[in-house]
């Protein structure tokens, strides 16, 4: 006589209403032994692995464990009573996220030792698991990817939109400005056209290095009021800053629009207009209001600041790019840095950093970058529709670089060395390489 058995055990599946892990036995078919030969011992089997029985302490620091790892690999499986069936079925923590692992092709570690009950238990044997199916994993990762491309579209679309709304300004609003031949105050060298390359790019870093120096002076005072909780001064002088943004400039951006397009308006109205656009976008931004209004405020106050910007000299504009890039290097990554400082002050405190943020699901963005991403499309868009529209796509290129090197490193990185150093390259590689022989057609008469 032969007979066969197999019982099954829960398995850690993909649904909630079953979890995967699959027990198997089977019997050795007893075959009739020949009459001359005896029949040969059977090894002795050996016992099943005991469960681990968990305090309710350990419990709640797995289910924390468990949490993190499907909120980083498969979200949909946090809701439910998914994780208790886990937790129920008894295994050690090292041999549970070795499967968990294995299932989801990850690199394994020895992170996990022995629970102290299993300790003793070598001469036990584990039950044996059923590999994940190869059919559930496409489905895994096209989960991820999915997940991971609606993080990242959802930071593209505003920077996007900021630097589309600076470009169109550049173009609608600069030529019609009377601040179009001025200077800033606050530069010490004006650039003029007569100077040679030698003198501009001097003066040009000294520019650089002053402006530079005065943001670095910012960030360090906001640290220490950061540091020592003077939250109300702080955020008093956010809500200033954001006031003079939206009602000095959101002036000039109406009276430019009205004028460009021929739209009489008298003071009251204005003043009416404009007292509620300033308003709403402080209590938006500070206090409550829609998450769409609030991030629209944060794009319009982010466009305002990086057209402004545009009026500063050209060898000015392309050096203080490379050297604020280079600063944001040195406040984010050294370990005495202003921005790291922040950073790690937040996260000692269990408090949101202060300050002009752009949140977008699991990505933080601040609004200085934004704003100098603009300032090198809004510089570029000056020369030609070509060399805007490479930067514009390098820019976002950077940024993407940028987020894939966040998840691979899984700490704060600076914004901006990306895509600063690719907008900067593509620029001028288009303005001397290929602009010249684009528009080559259109001087030998024909059309381009």
């Amino acid at each position: 006589m032969s007979s066969a058995g197999t019982r099954e055990a829960p398995m850690l599946n993909d649904s909630t209403d079953e979890v995967p892990l699959v027990e198997s036995v089977h019997d050795e078919t007893e075959q009739p032994a020949a009459a001359e030969e005896p029949e040969a011992p059977k090894p002795k089997p050996k016992q099943a692995r005991p469960k681990v029985h968990r305090t309710e302490a350990e419990k709640a620091a797995l289910k924390k464990q468990l949490e993190e790892f499907y909120q980083k690999y498969n979200a949909d499986l946090l809701e439910g009573n998914h994780i208790d069936k886990i937790i129920d079925l008894g295994l050690p923590d090292r041999e549970l996220f070795a499967r968990l692992r294995a299932k989801y092709e990850l690199d394994d570690d020895d992170d996990y030792s022995p629970h102290p009950q299993l300790a003793d238990a070598a001469d036990t044997e584990a039950p044996a698991v059923e590999e994940a199916p190869k059919a559930l994993m496409p489905r895994v990762k096209d989960h991820m990817a999915r997940k991971y491309s609606s993080y990242t579209t959802a930071l593209l679309v505003p920077v996007s939109i900021t630097m589309c709304i600076v470009v169109w300004a550049v173009t609608n609003f600069t030529p019609i400005s009377q601040l179009q031949d001025s200077r800033p105050a606050y530069l010490y060298y004006k650039e003029k056209e007569t100077d040679s390359s030698g003198a501009k790019f001097g003066g040009a870093l000294l520019n650089a290095l002053l402006i530079v120096a005065f943001i670095f002076l910012l960030t360090f005072i906001m640290v220490l009021l950061y540091k020592y909780r003077c939250m109300k001064i702080l955020a008093g002088w956010l809500m200033l800053s954001t006031t003079l943004v939206l009602f000095f400039f959101g002036w000039i951006w109406f009276d430019l629009f009205c004028t460009k397009y021929q739209i009489p308006y008298d003071t009251f109205t204005a003043a009416f207009i404009l007292f509620n656009f300033g308003s709403v976008g402080v209590m938006c931004i500070y206090f409550r209001g829609h998450p769409m209004m609030t991030q629209g405020y944060l794009i319009a106050s982010s466009a305002i600041m990086a057209w402004w910007l545009t009026r500063l000299p050209e060898w000015t504009t392309w050096v203080l790019l490379f050297a604020v890039a280079a600063y944001d290097v040195f406040a984010v990554l050294s370990p005495k840095g202003p921005l790291k400082t922040l950073v790690e002050e937040s996260q000692n405190r269990a408090e949101p950093i202060p300050g002009l943020v752009y949140e977008s699901k699991q990505y933080k963005l601040g609004l200085g970058d934004f704003v100098f991403y603009s300032v090198l499309v809004g510089r570029a868009a000056k020369y030609t529709y070509l060399t805007w529209v490479v930067s514009f796509v390098a820019v976002l290129a950077g940024l993407c670089g940028t987020l894939f090197s966040l998840g691979m490193f899984k700490k704060a990185l600076p914004a901006l060395p990306f895509s600063i150093a690719l907008g900067i390259v593509f620029y001028f590689t288009t303005r001397y390489f290929v602009v010249p022989y684009a528009m080559l057609p259109s001087t030998l008469g024909r059309p381009w």
